[in-house]
């Protein structure tokens, strides 16, 4: 009877018991660790984590969508390199290279606010905007690109951008 008593417990729990993840597993090399949220919410093509005064949203990078009328497809590895890296935006053609700097001067791109680095064979590129307090952080995959934008402090972004990891 006690037994009984304790799985009737157990069962019950795991329907009135909330739980948020707190791995986001991005592709088969990459995933996020973070602190578990206040709530998440799922769009169409994007993932919200929400807490309590900061936010990120996770979106897969679709290159005929990331501008209206550009379709960036074969391109858009190189042209988000070229947002932060100036010698990568020299080798687009001119009209892309001009999107690429206006892109640059949007998010705020200058050595003191961006950082770059490598998870496994991830490419991770990110940048803040200590003003507008938002953040930017791609991470360029084989497959695909992943795009994650942060609202909140310095320090929230920061989290985010050290706990991409290899699976």
């Amino acid at each position: 009877m006690e037994n009984l008593l304790k799985a009737a417990i157990i069962f019950v729990s795991i329907f009135i018991s909330t739980c948020f993840a707190d791995t986001l597993i991005l592709s088969t090399k990459i995933k996020i660790e973070y602190q578990s949220p206040e709530s998440i919410a799922h769009g169409s093509s994007n993932l919200i984590v929400k807490y309590k005064d900061w936010s990120f949203m996770h979106v897969v990078v679709d290159p005929k969508d990331l501008y209206q009328q550009i379709d960036l497809t074969g391109l858009e590895k190189d042209y988000i390199r070229s947002i932060f890296d100036e010698k990568a935006r020299a080798k687009l053609p001119k009209w892309l290279a001009i999107t690429a700097k206006e892109q640059a001067d949007v998010f705020g791109v200058a050595p003191e606010t961006t950082d770059r680095f490598m998870v496994g064979s991830a490419e991770v590129l990110t940048v803040y905007d200590a003003k507008e307090k938002n953040g930017e952080i791609f991470i360029i995959e084989d497959l695909s690109v992943h795009h994650i934008y942060i609202t909140g402090e310095r320090d929230h972004h920061n989290k985010i951008s050290h706990s991409i990891k290899e699976r």
